[in-house]
């Protein structure tokens, strides 16, 4: 089907060449500066102002496909694609997801992935659909889709990064690789493996490899620039099937933005002075729209005017990313104990101030980490928004910004030199990526530097020595020194000699944490040793357990048969009511298959809920059920007589 849909497209495409060929006339270029636009720029406010127009009353700009492009024009103009509504009310992205099922392909599972992060949507989560599941199940474990297409492998890489699927990934790696292999002598790629160089087939993978980690200086995609630059015109677009257009242009643009380089520089100046970006802004109308050429809309006036945008924006392909979770240690010390200790993941995070402002922070931050810990850990935080950022003033219901104590915090025993809200987890430096651990604390005097502790054993016997190094973070060296005269706390109280060490012995079964304190330090982490069976001094007692566990998913039909009667071509049967329970611990999504030895009748024929049967979809919850009505249509000219038999499946997956 992949193969038919690619094969179908390049078709079509030569089509519509052959219709613009004729029709096409030199435009008009200005040499154009500065970029990239603004989005108040009268070009993009322009474009804008047009797609808006444009918008019907489903909130639908364009088809189901073309509305995904403009998601993504309106995100990177700065604007939410949930505000632009139709008169209805109906936004552009609720159109999108009342009609997310209408996806079928690799590429439409791609191409609206990258919409949905560009509106800050969840895309495993969309209108009932998981669309970056449904995008890895094409992954045949070396490239997406199909084995002779590239651009769903291109696609599909930034699709994936934009999803937030990280670039380590098996799947990022080794279809990057697979497009690096099918790249032309020539620098170019073609529309599939073994085609021919040409220029939008070149410019996506540009933007795929460059997202997916590819070096922009590397030896690929400098060889695929020059291609690119090998089939730029005199009016400054690329050549595509003969001749330029606006939407050649923008992918071209994308690229060469994504690689770092800049498309109105002297290095992209055709030999007759014009540039891509003057070719592109020569083919806007007055009404703010694109034309693929000169007098000619192309199919699609509203996807070329979308096109157009991101590129006279600079923000090549994925123009969203989503944030990729981080997980690191937080640990919080207050004046006299330890707050919290523990391991969070965290992503984005939504902060609310002292007066209730909300700040969004895309990615995952410092102060995110503690947002996370207070959720992890029951207790609450204040912070305040002095209009340079935010301040902690309080955690767990200690601090006083006027009179103190006050909070700090340090990365990796390092005094960071932005806000925690700034402080991006595996991105800022000082300290260097990637991070570990973030600390808060309290002080009364901001000159308190952090402790670590590290024992050579975590599991010895009774009366067996174990070592604990105490090491304090100096910020003049940047380094871990030992530090003397520390107090260790285990079964007593130990101090530290020369080199920091603290030699321990204990003579009983214990389980302990051991940690250090020292006046004018931040206490330090806590480390657990076991000691022989690992048990103190205890008390016993005993509870009998027992529980039944029933199957995560299970559904029960009632009827297990169905008798239609005697019918002939053309008749309907009556209704038969079918009980779907579900008996299962979690909710399910039912769907039904229908197979038959009687030369198609059931499966032409049979209905559920008046509809053919590979429409049927039902979610029940647990220890619910659903009815549905079962009718036989016998087709028209249906030639079998006698008894006939089939079968109806239902299939039971967990709800999305």
């Amino acid at each position: 089907m992949l193969r038919k849909g690619k094969t179908t497209m390049f078709v079509s495409v030569l089509l519509i060449c052959a219709l613009i060929v004729s029709v096409l006339v030199a435009g008009s270029v200005v040499a154009y500066a500065p970029y990239p636009l603004q989005p108040t720029d009268s070009e993009v406010a322009n474009a804008l102002d047009f797609l808006r127009g444009e918008q019907q009353a489903d909130g639908s700009i364009g088809g189901f496909g073309d509305s995904a492009w403009v998601v993504m024009a309106i995100a990177a103009a700065g604007e939410d694609p949930h505000d632009w509504t139709s008169g209805g009310g109906t936004s552009i992205v609720d159109y999108l997801a009342a009609n997310a099922g209408s996806a079928g392909l690799a590429t439409d599972y791609a191409r609206m992935t990258l919409a949905i992060t560009a509106a800050e949507e969840d895309p495993s989560n969309f209108g009932g659909v998981d669309f970056v599941t449904l995008l890895e199940a094409e992954y045949d474990g070396s490239q997406i889709g199909s084995a002779t297409a590239l651009n769903d492998d291109v696609w599909g890489v930034m699709a994936l990064i934009s999803a937030g699927v990280s670039p380590s990934a098996g799947i990022i790696v080794n279809s990057a690789a697979f497009i690096k292999a099918n790249q032309n002598t020539d620098g170019g790629w073609g529309w599939a493996v073994g085609q021919p160089s040409d220029a939008d087939s070149t410019a996506a993978p540009i933007m795929a490899l460059i997202a997916a980690g590819e070096p922009q200086a590397s030896t690929v995609i400098q060889d695929a620039l020059a291609f690119l630059k090998s089939t730029q015109m005199d009016d400054g677009g690329f050549e595509s099937w003969g001749s330029t257009n606006a939407d050649t242009d923008a992918w071209c643009i994308d690229a060469i933005v994504a690689a770092g380089e800049d498309p109105t520089s002297a290095s992209w100046q055709s030999g007759g002075g014009n540039g891509p970006v003057d070719h592109l802004v020569s083919l806007q109308n007055l009404d703010g729209s694109f034309n693929l050429q000169p007098g000619d809309p192309g199919l699609s006036i509203e996807k070329t005017t979308a096109s157009a945008i991101v590129a006279l924006l600079g923000k090549p392909y994925p123009v969203k990313v989503m944030a990729q979770a981080v997980t690191i240690g937080v640990r919080i010390e207050g004046l006299t104990s330890t707050v919290w200790s523990g391991e969070v993941t965290v992503s984005d995070s939504t902060i609310i101030d002292d007066q209730g402002g909300s700040h969004y922070l895309p990615n995952p931050t410092a102060l995110g980490a503690l947002d996370e810990a207070s959720q992890a850990g029951g207790f609450t935080y204040v912070v305040h928004d002095w209009g340079w950022g935010l301040s902690i003033n309080a955690i767990d219901g200690v601090g006083d910004w006027t009179n103190g104590p006050w909070w700090l915090y340090r990365v990796d025993g390092a005094s960071a030199q932005v806000g925690a809200d700034a402080f991006q987890l595996n991105m800022t430096s000082p300290p260097a990526p990637p991070h570990n651990e973030v600390l808060f604390y309290a002080t009364n005097t901001f000159s308190e530097l952090p402790l670590k502790i590290a024992l050579d054993k975590t599991v010895v016997a009774v009366d067996e020595q174990f070592t604990a190094t105490v090491t304090y973070y100096d910020d003049n060296t940047q380094a871990w020194v030992p530090l003397e005269g520390a107090t260790v706390y285990a079964d007593q109280d130990y101090l530290t000699g020369p080199g920091g060490i603290a030699t321990i012995t204990v003579d009983h079964g214990a389980t302990i944490k051991v940690y250090a304190e020292m006046d004018g330090y931040i206490r330090s982490n806590k480390v657990t040793v076991i000691v022989g069976s690992g048990v103190g001094p205890t008390s016993e007692g005993e509870v009998s357990l027992a529980a039944t566990i029933i199957s995560a998913i299970s559904i029960e039909v009632d009827p297990s048969q169905i008798d239609f009667g005697i019918l002939g071509p053309r008749d309907t049967s009556d209704p038969h009511q079918i009980t779907i329970t579900n008996t299962g611990a979690w909710g399910v999504l039912v769907t039904a298959e229908v197979t038959d030895d009687a030369d198609g009748l059931f499966v032409e024929g049979l209905h559920l809920d008046g509809s053919l049967w590979d429409l049927f979809e039902a979610t029940i919850a647990r220890d619910s059920f659903q009815h549905t009505q079962a009718t036989l249509t016998v087709p028209e000219f249906y030639s079998g007589v006698g008894p006939m038999e089939g079968a109806l499946v239902f299939w039971a997956t967990e709800a999305p």
